[in-house]
């Protein structure tokens, strides 16, 4: 098999060990009831994602990789404490940084399965894998960290002499 396809698919299982402790530091920060709930959703949703990605390794005969995974915990361990130094909180640049990573990673993710999809004829055994639903997924959970990071823009950047904006009303 591939080794490119290899560490492709592990560096995207790294990249989703790293994300769930932020996830889990976000979903713990939140006040509001409906955000956290988004975030403990959203964590649970990345470890299925982490069980599909194990399965695809497997079904090519492949394992994780043990360094790069224990490389991205310690990296995103180093990178939460920082953003924890800076506050999770409303008006804090550590939520607005946080969840503008956590925004990064997803788009990262729906850009795999789109790659993956692409390769899919290829491989017989990943006939099982809805790459599109996959897709469709990851562009909703962008959309929702999209929504609170922008909430957190809006809470965080304007400086101290200029009043906070009003929140945006959606219709």
């Amino acid at each position: 098999m591939s080794e490119n396809l290899h560490r492709y698919l592990n560096l995207h299982l790294a990249g989703s060990v790293g994300a769930i402790p932020l996830i889990q530091d976000l979903a713990e920060s939140m006040d509001d009831a409906e955000a956290r709930d988004f975030f403990i959703t959203l964590k649970s949703q990345v470890e299925s994602d982490q069980a599909i990605l194990e399965k695809l390794l497997r079904s090519l005969k492949m394992n994780s990789s043990g360094p790069l995974l224990v490389a991205s915990e310690v990296t995103s361990r180093i990178g939460r404490l920082r953003l924890m130094w800076k506050g999770f909180k409303p008006g804090e640049m550590g939520l607005l940084e946080g969840l503008e990573l956590l925004a990064l990673g997803i788009q990262g993710k729906r850009l795999l399965w789109l790659a993956l999809k692409e390769l899919s004829p290829l491989y017989p055994e990943w006939n099982d894998v809805d790459f599109t639903t996959l897709e469709l997924e990851a562009i909703r959970q962008r959309d929702g960290v999209e929504k609170r990071r922008l909430q957190a823009v809006r809470k965080t950047l304007p400086s101290s002499e200029r009043k906070a904006m009003p929140p945006k009303i959606q219709i």
